[in-house]
């Protein structure tokens, strides 16, 4: 079986698009994790749809009726008043993006991030300030020194992440892919003369082709030949199609 379109009928919404992220997701990590050195390294799923900040109700204390932070004890036994933050100069939306990655992680760092697997979703190619918001996030990751994938495989939306991450970062002309609404595409930073830079793979995904292979440079770790067509159809088959 070859790329199928995931976002046109007769499969749109067969299975949900969360449902399909969430199953190659799985499969990406069961595939990693029988694939990488035990001990070293490991992979874990990271979904988060919709994102947004949530409050932790353990994070604050308690409002008085009136609005005012109950009181609390000072070390001494006497009440205390809790700060209050005084007026904004203004206030802004933030952007946030939904996530559906595979993250990388060296278990012998305290499980550091080593390498992340990004499926870009609808929601990551709709609005401008939402693939600005991806494409910092997947920039953060490479100045860092970590490893990215990106799989696009979106069909009813036309922005490119990956064109729009290398105009970012100032990326060659022959790292953008023409005309090529669906690609998978690789980023490997590495130190080369003193110098931070990042070998560039991408590669057009077309319906009814197989999907490419593409490297995931892992930090402080092996290069791996990620296998997505393998993956990709052990979602398909969990999902029934």
């Amino acid at each position: 079986m070859a790329l199928l379109d995931h976002f046109h009928p007769p499969l749109a919404d067969d299975p949900p698009g969360n449902s399909l992220y969430t199953l190659w997701a799985a499969a990406a990590v069961r595939w990693l994790n029988g694939y990488l050195p035990a001990g070293e390294f490991r992979a874990f799923a990271n979904v988060r749809r919709d994102a947004h900040v949530k409050a932790d109700v353990a994070e604050y204390r308690r409002l008085q009726a009136n609005g005012a932070h109950e009181p609390h004890s000072s070390r001494e036994g006497g009440v205390a008043a809790l700060p209050t933050a005084p007026p904004a100069v203004t206030t802004f939306p933030l952007s946030a993006t939904d996530d559906v990655e595979v993250q990388i992680a060296e278990s012998r760092h305290h499980m550091t991030i080593a390498g992340v697997i990004e499926f870009i979703g609808p929601a990551n190619k709709k609005e401008l300030d939402e693939r600005r918001a991806f494409e910092a996030k997947c920039a953060s990751y490479l100045h860092r020194g970590i490893g990215v994938v990106i799989v696009d495989i979106v069909t009813n939306r036309h922005a490119n992440p990956h064109n729009e991450l290398m105009q970012a970062l100032g990326g060659p002309p022959s790292t953008l892919l023409a005309n090529a609404p669906t690609y998978v595409a690789g980023y490997g930073p590495v130190s080369r003369d003193g110098r931070m830079q990042s070998d560039v793979w991408c590669y057009p995904t077309l319906l009814g082709s197989p999907i490419p292979t593409v490297p995931l440079v892992l930090r402080r770790g092996p290069m791996v030949m990620l296998e997505l067509e393998e993956t990709y159809l052990e979602a398909i088959a969990d999902s029934g199609l």
